[in-house]
C-alpha cells in the first residue's frame, strides 16, 4: 500500500532499483505471510510453532501450487486410496489457521500417548505427518471452501445493501476490539486480497480507528485533570497511528457515551465507504499513514471518510458528555464496577 502510494504521487518510479529493493523489504512478509500466520496461530492454540510453520510450508509447496495452476489433475491419491484435493494455498490464511488448530489437538494427543523417552523426537515428527495429511486431505479444502463462502457472503451483503453492510461492520468493529474478535476480521480481509485482489473491510477498520481517535480527542478537551488529559492525549495520538487499545481500554471504557459516539462515527463512515465502493489492493496498518494506499480515485473519498468518522464521533461525544461531566461519569462507572 505504501509503495503504491509513493508511485502514484510520483515520489518513486516502479522501474527503479530503489523501488525494487524497497518493495522486497515491504512485500516479503506478505509473500510468506502463511508462515507468520501459522506461528501466531500456534501461540494462540498453544502448540509447537515450528511444526505449525512446517505444515504451512508444506501447504505452500510449489508442487501443489503448480498443479492447481495447471488444472490438469483434481486430486492426488495418498497411499492409493486417500484423496488429496488439489488447491492453491498460496496467500490463503483460513486453511492455515484451521490446520494449526487441528495440529494443537494432534500434538497433545501424541505427546500424551508416547513414552516420555520418545516424546522429544517422535512427537514433532508424528504430529507433522499426521497434521500434514489431515491438512491436505480434509482441513485445507474445508478452509478453502469456508474462505470462498465468507468472501461470497460479504460480497453479497455489499451488493444487496452497501449501506446496511457498512453500518453493521462499522458498528461491530469497536466492540470487536474490546472482545478480541477483531483478530477474526483480518484473516477475512487477507482472504479477500488472495481471492479477488482487493478488499473493502480494511478501509472500514481504518474508519473505526479514526472514529475512536475522534471520541478520545473530544474527551481530551472535556477532562480538566492535567494528568488524565495527558494520558488521554497520548491515547488519541496512538489511535491516530493505528493502535486503539489505549484509547479503548484507557479512555472509552470509562466514558461509555464516548464509546457509543465512536461506534456511531465508525458506522457512519463505514457506510459512506460501502456506498462509494472504497477499497484497497494490499494490506496496510489502519493508521493515518495508510492514506497513501488510497492515492488515486479513492483518495478524496478517504479524506471525507476521516472527516466523517472523527467529526461525528467528536461531535457526539462533545454533546453527549456535558462540561465537567467526564470525571463524574468515570466515577459513576467505577462505583458500578466496584459494586458488581
Amino acid at each position: 500500500g505504501l509503495m503504491a502510494g509513493l508511485v502514484a504521487v510520483g515520489a518513486i518510479s516502479n522501474a527503479s532499483d530503489t523501488y525494487i529493493v524497497l518493495d522486497m523489504i515491504a512485500s516479503g512478509v506478505f509473500t510468506f505471510l502463511p508462515f507468520f500466520i501459522a506461528y501466531s496461530a500456534a501461540r494462540i492454540f498453544k502448540t509447537n510453532g515450528f511444526v505449525a510453520v512446517a505444515i504451512a510450508a508444506a501447504m505452500q509447496y510449489p508442487t501443489m501450487t503448480a498443479a492447481a495452476a495447471a488444472k490438469e489433475i483434481s486430486q492426488y491419491l495418498l497411499f492409493g486410496f486417500i484423496p488429496v484435493p488439489v488447491f492453491s494455498y498460496a496467500g490463503n490464511v483460513i486453511p492455515i489457521i484451521l490446520a494449526v488448530w487441528a495440529l494443537s489437538y494432534i500434538y497433545r494427543w501424541i505427546d500424551k500417548v508416547l513414552p516420555k523417552a520418545m516424546r522429544t523426537v517422535f512427537t514433532p515428527t508424528l504430529s507433522l505427518f499426521a497434521g500434514g495429511i489431515l491438512a491436505f486431505a480434509v482441513i485445507g479444502p474445508i478452509g478453502i471452501y469456508l474462505g470462498n463462502a465468507l468472501g461470497f457472503a460479504i460480497q453479497w451483503m455489499f451488493a444487496v445493501s452497501p449501506i446496511v453492510a457498512g453500518l453493521i461492520f462499522g458498528a461491530i468493529r469497536p466492540i470487536a476490539v474490546f472482545t478480541g474478535l477483531h483478530h477474526a476480521m483480518t484473516p477475512i480481509a487477507l482472504q479477500n486480497f488472495a481471492t479477488q485482489g482487493w478488499d473493502q473491510l480494511m478501509p472500514m477498520m481504518f474508519m473505526a480507528n479514526m472514529a475512536i481517535m475522534g471520541a478520545t480527542l473530544a474527551m481530551y478537551f472535556k477532562v480538566e485533570d492535567a494528568e488524565e488529559r495527558s494520558n488521554i492525549g497520548a491515547a488519541a495520538v496512538s489511535a491516530l497511528l493505528g493502535i486503539t487499545e489505549p484509547a479503548l481500554f484507557g479512555v472509552l471504557a470509562k466514558y461509555r457515551k464516548a464509546f457509543i459516539a465512536a461506534t456511531v462515527g465508525s458506522a457512519v463512515a463505514s457506510a459512506f465507504f460501502a456506498i462509494t465502493g472504497v477499497r484497497i489492493y494490499g494490506y496496510i496498518l489502519s493508521s493515518i499513514f495508510s492514506l497513501v494506499a488510497y492515492v488515486g480515485p479513492y483518495f478524496p473519498l478517504a479524506l471525507v471518510g476521516i472527516v466523517l468518522a472523527a467529526g461525528v464521533s467528536f461531535a457526539l461525544t462533545w454533546f453527549l458528555i456535558p462540561a465537567q461531566q467526564g470525571e463524574d461519569e468515570a466515577s459513576a462507572t467505577s462505583v458500578e464496577l466496584s459494586a458488581a
